[in-house]
């Protein structure tokens, strides 16, 4: 006789077993999913006791990345700030060493060379501090999305440049002071109307210095970049100062562009190129001294850039210890519960097939 062992399925011994397959085959989903995806588990639920340090390791390596992103950014309007700067510096020196060449001149021609040299050089200051970063004026500070200059392209016949011309033209050798302390009266005006700068920079050097941008690159922001009508922190002004470096550059440039038709033989003419160029001077080694600046804030942004990028492969560290799953151990797994499955199911078998006599 060979009866067949009641039904398999009904067995205590078959419950069991079936079981046992059942948590083989779950163990293999899992070990599955970490060979091809490197973690423990699909989710954090899965991950044991390291669960809750890997759900709080996501928001801070977001929060960090971001910072980094934003000193991406902020290194990118640095850097075309520098350039800028570089320029700006440039046509400074340019003006003054055209202003050497024609103080005591006779020649009016050479004269006239340089004023037009000087009209070109303020339309180039303008444009220059219109500068954009993408959609971001870099010398406009806290609001970059507002143009510095007002209108850049017309700089030259600006209320201010016409106050300034008025006041050149009306030069004699008692007056030169006089002359040159309208100039900086025009060139600090920050009434509406009569500043070439946006309402926002229309204000003394000192609150201009304040409207720098800022960056987040931890749990406190710093400010950054520099602002067309600020201050100079390193140097000190001419007695002839608006308190602003680049304000200064853009009334030196006036002054000089309203010298048409003079020479040494004008009334005073001497006397204000050589005022003009002292003073000249001193703002060229503010602007300098600004450019020094951004230099400076470059260094530091890396610094802080380098440090986060610590911080980061820190975080990540602690994140892979306590989610990822461990290589070896997965595909030794593997082989090992493909081993223990095809035995149960070979064991399945073969108490399907038993009988009364072979299980006596």
């Amino acid at each position: 006789m060979s009866t067949t062992i009641g039904q398999y399925g009904g067995d205590g011994a078959s419950i069991i077993l079936n079981a046992a397959i059942d948590n083989i085959t779950l163990q293999q989903q899992q070990n599955s999913w970490q060979t091809s995806a490197g973690t423990l588990a699909e989710t954090y639920a899965g991950v044991g006791d390291s669960r809750q340090t890997a759900i709080s390791l996501n928001p801070k390596i977001t929060q960090v990345a971001s910072w980094q992103t934003n000193i991406t950014n902020t290194q990118t309007n640095l850097s075309i700030t520098d350039t800028t700067m570089k320029q700006i510096v440039s046509l400074a020196q340019t003006l003054s060493t055209s202003l050497t060449s024609v103080t005591g001149t006779s020649s009016a021609t050479a004269v006239a060379t340089v004023v037009e040299q000087a009209k070109g050089l303020l339309s180039e200051l303008g444009t220059a501090l219109n500068t954009q970063s993408g959609s971001t004026y870099i010398f406009a500070g806290q609001d970059g999305t507002e143009a510095p200059v007002t209108d850049a392209s017309n700089i030259g016949s600006s209320t201010m440049a016409t106050s300034i011309a008025s006041a050149v033209s009306g030069l004699t050798d008692s007056n030169v002071d006089s002359v040159l302390a309208a100039a900086t009266t025009a060139a600090s005006s920050n009434t509406a109307g009569t500043s070439v700068f946006s309402s926002n920079l229309s204000v003394s050097a000192t609150t201009a210095a304040s409207l720098q941008a800022s960056v987040v690159m931890s749990t406190t922001s710093s400010k950054v970049g520099l602002v067309a009508t600020q201050s100079s922190t390193t140097s000190s002004a001419s007695s002839t100062s608006t308190g602003s470096p680049i304000r200064d550059l853009m009334s030196d440039l006036m002054v000089v562009a309203s010298m048409g038709g003079m020479s040494s033989e004008t009334p005073g003419y001497t006397d204000l190129v050589t005022k003009l160029n002292t003073s000249l001077n001193t703002t060229v080694g503010q602007l300098t001294d600004m450019e020094a600046q951004v230099g400076v804030q470059q260094s530091a942004l890396t610094t802080r850039s380098t440090m986060l990028t610590s911080v980061t492969t820190m975080l990540k560290t602690q994140l892979s210890d306590a989610r990822d799953a461990d290589a070896a151990s997965a595909i030794t797994a593997t082989t090992t519960l493909k081993t223990q499955l095809e035995a149960s199911f070979t064991l399945v078998a073969d108490m399907k097939n038993m009988s009364l006599a072979s299980y006596l």
